[in-house]
């Protein structure tokens, strides 16, 4: 059972992916895949090597993977985790600022797409609270404010950040990532703005 082959629903079910992402990461030559009859398959344990290998030469070369992304509308949140896993990057989604907390005690980012009108604890404080866990996150903040309101003269005061406007499109969040992890994905820079 080892040496199956399996399917892209399969792969994509057990890398927790979307399928149109496993497609991306096969064409790409990501991901070992092979042909069969037109249809693409993988086997089995030469996925389960590639996992084994990849946390590891990810590491090597860009240190940590990972992005999280801190937004409480569930359509941008979902956008933005969309595009950044298109672009061959792991990420985590958490609608506020606790449960950014409480991913970042529990396993290793290397950047964080930040809203700042989250609820109960604001994106600046929140910003703080991650930093003071971890001084070598990369801030992304995704907003509407700017100019002279208050939370975002705090968040530029705070740490060193990007900004990304609220109505993105995947090109922009695709020149962020390029800054800070080499070997992109590239994905499709036309496919739809949140």
């Amino acid at each position: 059972m080892e040496d199956s082959l399996i399917t892209v629903k399969e792969v994509a079910g057990y890398l927790k992916l979307k399928e149109q992402t496993v497609y991306l990461l096969a064409r790409q030559n990501k991901i070992p895949s092979l042909k069969v009859g037109g249809s693409l398959r993988f086997k089995k344990s030469q996925i389960d090597g590639w996992l084994l290998a990849e946390p590891n030469r990810n590491s090597s070369r860009n240190g940590l993977g990972k992005v999280l992304i801190v937004e409480d509308e569930k359509a941008v949140r979902d956008s933005l985790q969309g595009i950044v896993q298109l672009h061959g990057i792991p990420a985590v989604a958490v609608p506020d600022g606790s449960r950014a907390l409480a991913a970042v005690r529990r396993e290793s980012f290397r950047m964080v797409f930040l809203d700042l009108d989250l609820p109960r604890m604001d994106g600046v404080e929140t910003l703080r609270e991650l930093r003071n866990l971890d001084r070598k996150l990369v801030f992304v903040v995704v907003t509407d404010l700017a100019g002279e309101n208050p939370l975002f003269q705090s968040a530029i005061e705070s740490a060193p950040v990007s900004v990304v406007p609220k109505k993105f499109t995947s090109r922009q969040i695709g020149d962020v990532l390029e800054l800070h992890f080499d070997d992109l994905i590239r994905s499709n820079p036309t496919a739809p703005q949140a």
